[in-house]
């Protein structure tokens, strides 16, 4: 509500609160910077800019730029492995104010639970959370997921202010089918005014119009200029992707000019911890599309005016009076890094470290408790063979960067009657078992590309539903790698035999920790460690491994009921059908 003492201070008639003196502004609204320009801030929001206004205390920020805060315009905080504090200690102070976080994750294994817990969890936090109510629990009927959530399960969430619309619809098979579950979800969000996102990857002419003109006005799964320029025709806007395992940012650049721009956003989707501290946030970002010849104040626009804008967010993205004080001053557009980071006008972080202020705008919540979320079936060595039915089986054929998928056949090496994992070939045994309800269901099959020589590797991250899968050499490894992902009440494991080489427990939900982030990173050092001495390809082996159970997204995955042709949306068998 508006009140007077606003008006009053922007008429000069009682002081601001703070005057930030010698700022060079980014303004949107006419495309410029404005050289020498004073900003004056009162409880939180600007009220004036070169209004000579008086204020209580007054800051130089002796030339340095001027811009809104950063938004993460889709994320999924869980895959941060952090909570919403820890996550908002990381981000913050690289300019970073606002995230859109679909919290599918989470709800895939704890449903109401799981979103009622992260909108709890982000109170108080110097880090605007803004959620997008799932669309997809589960994401397929293809595998088991902790919850299913209909449109009457997301009514109520429709009224929260901190909700802004419908999360990534990655069912786009059910939505050109008219599968009257999903209609019935896109027409609640769409009749209350909300954002509906898209994911839909590859989808193209007639298909991508059905898509578009059902209200998804969004997609962040364009990997191509002609991709992402299509979708732009049909009236969306598009996320531009800088992830730790997908990074189609850079591949995007073509497609991005001074008008394409203006319905442009970015966001990391996954991104772990480790990536954050080494590389940043939303900052990287944009220092990546400046080195690739993005003009500073486009790169800008794309990381907090547009997504203010798509969203709905009437008082973010703009230094303006009337619009939230949350901004960030930085020196060098060609090699962006946050300076100062204000957040409703108190500076909570200062040379990429949170300061003082940082226990002013909140920082101290606790999370409530969750329930435990795994509960696997009592398991066997023996549940891990694969008895050879003849003739050729199919390989998931993954690729280091990338979340899309191959498919081959091969003829597996056979010992004893079972299959077993042929490292002089890269093809190596993976399974999913179910750990929601210990119904006792696993996955099981080949993949290839992730170059694993000995040992398992082991996770209760697996998208969406989240379900334990492990890849491994030998059934011993396997087995030891269930095992402890059981008693840790999930997380991340490496096996050798009966030898636990790393772990990660993430006993939230099985996705997060409930430690600081220093700690986590330097347990994810040991993974890394393991990985380079191993000589496995990509920036991040874990997340490669997590997305093989995710069916929506092409061509061929795994899930606790088995292997997924994506393209044909089907079933299919491990060994070619004769």
């Amino acid at each position: 509500m508006l009140k007077t003492d606003y008006i009053d201070v922007a008429r000069g008639r009682t002081p601001a609160d703070l005057n930030l003196t010698d700022c060079r502004v980014v303004d949107f609204f006419r495309d410029r910077v404005i050289e020498g320009a004073v900003v004056s801030l009162y409880k939180g929001y600007i009220v004036g800019v070169n209004d000579g206004l008086e204020a209580r205390r007054t800051m130089s920020l002796e030339g340095s730029y001027l811009c809104p805060g950063l938004v993460d315009s889709h994320v999924h905080i869980e895959s941060s492995l952090l909570s919403p504090v820890e996550y908002a200690r990381m981000v913050t102070p690289r300019g970073t104010t606002a995230v859109v976080a679909d919290p599918h994750e989470i709800a895939n294994v704890l449903g109401h639970d799981g979103i009622n817990w992260m909108l709890r969890a982000s109170d108080g936090i110097p880090l605007d959370v803004y959620l997008m109510v799932p669309s997809c629990v589960p994401a397929t009927h293809f595998d088991t997921a902790g919850a299913s959530l209909f449109a009457s399960d997301l009514s109520r969430f429709a009224r929260e202010d901190s909700v802004l619309g419908l999360g990534e619809v990655m069912n786009y098979p059910g939505v050109l089918a008219g599968d009257p579950r999903m209609l019935d979800k896109l027409s609640l969000f769409w009749e209350a005014g909300k954002a509906i996102d898209g994911h839909a990857p590859g989808l193209s002419g007639r298909d991508l119009s059905a898509y578009a003109l059902s209200g998804i006005r969004s997609d962040h799964e364009a990997t191509t200029p002609a991709e992402a320029l299509e979708k732009l025709d049909k009236g969306m806007w598009i996320m531009a992707r800088m992830g730790s395992s997908a990074r189609d940012l850079e591949n995007l650049i073509p497609a991005m000019d001074h008008e394409t721009v203006r319905r442009m956003m970015l966001c990391t989707d996954d991104r772990h911890p480790n990536d954050i501290a080494t590389e940043g946030h939303i900052d990287a970002a944009i220092r990546s599309l400046v080195a690739g010849g993005v003009p500073f104040l486009d790169a800008l626009r794309m990381a907090s005016h547009n997504s203010a804008q798509y969203y709905g967010l009437r008082r973010s993205g703009a230094i303006a009076p009337g619009y939230r004080a949350d901004l960030v001053a930085f020196t060098n557009p060609e090699a962006f890094s946050a300076r100062l980071v204000f957040k409703a006008g108190l500076l909570v972080a200062e040379d990429g470290k949170p300061t003082g202020g940082y226990a002013e705008a909140g920082g101290s919540v606790v999370a409530p408790p969750l329930r435990d979320s795994v509960n696997i079936k009592w398991i066997e060595q023996k549940d891990f063979l694969i008895p050879d039915e003849g003739g050729d089986a199919r390989v998931i054929e993954s690729s280091p960067g990338s979340i899309i998928t191959g498919a081959s056949f091969a003829r597996p090496a056979v010992v004893n009657g079972y299959c077993v994992s042929d490292t002089a070939r890269d093809i190596v045994k993976i399974f999913v078992i179910e750990r929601h309800t210990g119904s006792g269901s696993i996955g099981k099959g080949f993949i290839r590309g992730l170059k694993l020589r000995r040992g398992a590797i082991g996770s209760t991250v697996s998208h969406d539903s989240h379900n334990m899968i492990i890849a491994g050499v030998d059934d011993v490894s396997i087995f030891k790698a269930a095992r402890r992902l059981n008693a840790m009440k999930g997380g991340y494991v490496i096996t050798d035999g009966e030898d636990v080489l790393a772990e990660l427990a993430l006993p939230v939900a099985g996705l997060m920790s409930d430690r600081p982030a220093d700690e986590v990173i330097a347990r994810l050092a040991a993974f890394e460690e393991f990985f380079r001495m191993e000589g496995m390809p990509g920036a991040s082996p874990l997340m490669t491994l997590s997305f093989m159970a995710l069916p929506v997204i092409p061509s061929l995955k795994i899930t606790d009921k088995g292997l997924v042709d994506v393209d044909a949306f089907e079933q299919v068998s491990l060994f070619r059908m004769n």
